[in-house]
This record gives C-alpha cells, structure tokens and sequence, in this order.
C-alpha cells in the first residue's frame, strides 16, 4: 500500500487523546465563533463523493474519513479557526487534512446526500441537542442493545449490570450476535440456554441487594435476504425480546425493507435496528424526518469554538 493509504489508517483513533485549550491566541481564532461554512456533516458527503470517483488507496481513506465524519466531538471548521491539527480528527491524516483544509477554506457547494446518506446526525448535533435539553440523559432507562463476552462484546454480564445500575438505569438488554454470524462470535441455542443461566443469577444478586435492575434477555438475530432468523424458534421463545437486524449480503443494491417486514410478520422479532445505517438500503424517510425535528427543535447550528478535541470520537 502506498505512503497516504497508510497514513490514514495509522492512528484511527488519535481523536481520543485530549489536546490543550483551543481557546488561546492563533492566526483564525478570532473566526472561532462563527458559524460553520462547512459542517461535519457536509464534509462527510464532500469526502464520500470524492471517494467515488477516487483511486485505491485514497478512495478508502475518503470512505473510512467520511463515515467517522459524523462522530467527530467538535467541528471541524472550528478546530481549523482554533489552530488545532485535523489529524487529531479519527481518520484523518495529512493527505486528508490537506483536502479538507481546502474545502474549509473555499466552500465547494456541497450536493445532497443520496437516500442512503440522508437524514443521519453528527456527534456534534446529538451534544447540542442533550446540552439544550439536560433532562433527556436522566429520563433514560436503560439499554436494549448491549453484547457482552458471549459474543463480540467486552465485559460480562455481571460488569455490564453494575455499569447500568451506576447510570440509574432500570432494565438492559444482552442482546448477543446469533450462531448466523460467527465472525462476531455468535452463539448457538445451547449457549443461548446457559446465558439464561447467568442472567438469572444476576438478577437474583441485584434482587438480593435490594438495588434496581432488571436484565432481559434477548438476542440479535441476523436476517438472511427471506427474512429469516438464525435461531431456533423455541429458543427465541424463551427470550424477553429478539432483535433482528441485516448483517449479512450487504452489497445487494435493491431496497431490503421486505427483508425486516418478513421477519416482523411471523413473530420473531419484537424490535429492529440498523434501519438506515448499512449498505441493505432500506427507506430512512421518516429517520430524516426525526432528525430535523429535532434539530429545529433543539436550534441546532449554534457552533462552540472555545476548546479542541474535548471527548473521545466514538461508539
């Protein structure tokens, strides 16, 4: 691989370091508080269609910049006026730090998102919203989409419920990769059956403390195109709630809404994720539709200019 290919990938996440206070003296800090010429958001499709059109190895680094675009902790536009390195953005080396310098500095009009890309929100917006509406985190509850070590995940179950009960939460769901994906360390019934098992010790020791916490247990299944699960039906029976979600023959280009429909229609699957954010191409209208009320709502566009990086960019 050549010499840009590999300074994109070297370092994904340097943006999880802390830099210094951008909020002292620099050639652009003045501009720090003006509104963005160019959002996250727009240099996420600006680098997406340029890396249609560009060369193996660039066109990957243009991919991977413009998907981690949207979990950027500040604005780009705002680092630049502050001084602050774009490589400390994940994902974005010096070749790509020169392209979107550029892009800051001369605004290319930036075309609409294709469906596929449309309507999602950057970490960026998600934090305005929260900040301008501080009750949202504490109505919280819990989480129905958490995968511990029984399958890709990285802390047991036990771990994940003293998390949860930290945060206030009243209920988690496991929700565990089925046998369909083993690449993810899906696990079969058996497994599924002894999982029970823990979980219901869990339950009896927070029960037992006299805290607040329940932990469902559930699955995430993997749709194949007909709608079909990849557990069996007896097994999914025994389960509080059953994820499905499309993770498998991703490179199809025909609409896969059927494809969730089917596993809905006979029972299977109590909730679905992964709606609009993978390469199966099912309609994400109504997400854009949630995602504009909510940034009308909540005045989204008000940009902070004052620090660097401030949070880890990512899940």
């Amino acid at each position: 691989m050549s010499r840009i290919g590999n300074e994109e990938e070297r370092n994904p996440g340097r943006s999880r370091r802390r830099p210094s206070d951008a909020g002292g003296p620099g050639r652009r800090a003045s501009n720090a508080r003006r509104e963005p010429t160019l959002t996250n958001a727009n240099l996420a499709e600006l680098l997406a269609r340029q890396a249609e059109t560009g060369r193996p190895p660039v066109n990957r680094a243009l991919r991977r910049a413009a998907r981690h675009a949207f979990l950027w902790p500040n604005e780009a536009f705002y680092l630049r006026a502050s001084d602050c390195p774009l490589t400390d953005l994940q994902s974005v080396g010096p070749h790509l730090e020169k392209i979107i310098s550029g892009w800051l500095d001369d605004p290319p009009p930036v075309p609409e998102a294709p469906l596929l890309r449309c309507g999602f929100m950057t970490f960026v917006e998600a934090e305005a919203i929260l900040a301008a509406n501080p009750t949202w985190i504490s109505s919280v509850k819990g989480d129905l989409q958490m995968h511990s070590l029984w399958s890709d995940g990285t802390a047991s179950i036990r771990e994940m419920a003293e998390a949860a009960i930290e945060r206030d939460y009243e209920y988690i769901a496991i929700t565990d990769h089925a046998k369909g994906l083993k690449i993810a360390g899906g696990i079969d019934e058996a497994m599924l059956r002894q999982q029970g098992a823990e979980i219901d010790a869990v339950n009896r020791t927070i029960e037992g403390s006299g805290r607040r916490l329940r932990v469902l247990r559930s699955i995430e299944l993997n749709l194949n195109p007909a709608g079909e699960g990849d557990m069996d039906t007896e097994a999914l029976s025994r389960l509080d709630i059953v994820i499905g979600c499309v993770l498998s023959s991703l490179r199809r280009k025909e609409d896969q809404t059927a494809r969730y429909r089917c596993g809905r229609a006979d029972g299977r699957e109590s909730g679905l994720r992964d709606c609009a954010a993978r390469k199966d191409r099912l309609q994400s209208r109504s997400f854009s539709r949630l995602a504009q009320g909510l940034r009308a709502r909540s005045g989204i566009g008000q940009g902070r200019g004052d620090r660097c990086l401030s949070r880890p960019a990512g899940p």
